[in-house]
């Protein structure tokens, strides 16, 4: 059957209307560097916890900041950080360290090394801004502020930021799990490749996306070009209760193209077969009877990596919760070709903004450029053109 084409944002759409939310699990915060937050949180203590000291110096009172002339202070004992605040008495000075509770009735914290010592005195010569080198309490994060309120990938400064505020669970999205299937005869792991055999590609670069992406693989299978071990392949990983399904190869309309007779025959349905776009014209997208989304992505390897960079990348959003992704950069100009191009590309920052070099080298089968390759440019389609990075960051925060 000749496949149904639709356009490339037009397809984008689908996946995102037959992919689905993924359940929510409870982590400690420490060991969520990387998953997708599932819901808000909330600052579970004020920070700093309490007014500090912002240097290493001396406390001085309220009541002296402001006083004419010179004034000697008395040198009272030092207050460490972790130790109990003490009241600081009238006329003292107290040495104190950065991250020392400030004690009550300080008006500011003067700096070491514009101390005036002269024995066990300060001399006080000039007069000190009210809170100087104070920490106030909750200037940060005040207990029961929300601090984090969307789908957003955590990294190891959140983590640090999240376990300074007391945080110490988050609810996260699950991780997919996922199938790979690398449909054709041709193909051989790079350790038994033979002279007249090529060399898998698809299979480890498809993996190693998904795996950047959160996903767990269940199932990472080479199959020949054979339907009833492709029918078995898909009912395997089904049973297995795999969240999604991606195979790469045999999905074009070639005499051994059986991807898409073999995801009819286990029932599922098909919502596109072929894409008006280049590279990767022939993929597929179906869901099988579960809801289970299924990929075909094609044996090329730059067709098939910008089918999951694109498509597969679209679904995992949806599993996560999160919005459709926005290009880095638009341009105002439409063009108006009925295809979508999406080339290899390089975006190198400038003091005007970026300067954007498409790669040499942009057939399908070609993969030198993605060495260089940090963007593709998106452009046709009757679509402005449009920029986004190589990968996926899953980082909402580029929306905005």
């Amino acid at each position: 059957m000749k496949p149904t084409r639709i356009a490339f944002d037009d397809a984008l759409q689908k996946v995102r209307d037959h992919a689905y939310a993924g359940p929510c699990e409870v982590l400690p915060v420490i060991m969520a560097n990387g998953r997708i937050l599932a819901q808000p949180v909330v600052a579970q203590r004020n920070c700093p916890p309490f007014d500090m000291s912002a240097m290493d110096g001396f406390a001085i009172r309220k009541d002296t900041l402001k006083l004419p002339g010179d004034h000697s202070l008395w040198i009272g004992e030092a207050q460490f950080a972790g130790e109990p605040m003490r009241p600081l008495s009238k006329n003292e000075a107290r040495p104190i360290y950065t991250g020392a509770a400030v004690p009550s009735g300080t008006g500011a914290v003067l700096v070491k090394e514009k101390a005036n010592i002269a024995g066990t005195s300060l001399l006080l010569s000039e007069a000190l801004m009210a809170g100087a080198n104070i920490r106030l309490t909750g200037e940060d994060a005040r207990l029961n502020e929300t601090v984090l309120d969307r789908p957003i990938r955590l990294n190891p400064a959140m983590v640090g930021t999240l376990s300074a505020y007391g945080v110490t669970n988050v609810t996260v999205r699950a991780k997919p799990r996922v199938a790979i299937l690398v449909l054709g005869d041709e193909l051989a792991g790079s350790e038994d490749a033979t002279a007249d055999q090529i060399i898998d590609a698809n299979g480890p670069m498809v993996r190693a996306l998904l795996e950047d992406a959160g996903c767990s693989i269940l199932q990472h299978t080479r199959i020949k070009d054979d339907a009833q071990a492709i029918c078995e392949a898909l009912c395997s990983a089904l049973d297995n209760g795999v969240n999604m399904i991606i195979s790469t190869g045999g999905a074009s309309v070639g005499a051994k193209d059986l991807l898409r007779s073999s995801v009819e025959a286990i029932g599922a349905l098909i919502y596109f077969h072929g894409a008006h776009m280049r590279p990767g014209k022939p993929v597929l997208f179906a869901t099988s009877r579960s809801g289970v989304p299924i990929f075909g992505l094609p044996g090329n390897p730059v067709a098939a990596l910008v089918g999951a960079r694109f498509f597969i990348m679209s679904a995992i959003r949806a599993w996560y919760g999160m919005s459709g992704e926005q290009p880095i950069l638009r341009w105002s100009d439409c063009q108006d070709s009925g295809q979508t191009r999406i080339l290899k590309a390089y975006a190198k920052p400038t003091e005007a903004g970026s300067a954007v070099v498409v790669l040499p080298g942009q057939q399908s089968h070609m993969m030198r450029s993605l060495l260089a390759a940090n963007a593709w440019i998106v452009q046709g389609g009757d679509q402005p053109r449009r920029l986004f990075p190589l990968f996926d960051l899953l980082n909402d925060r580029a929306d905005e």
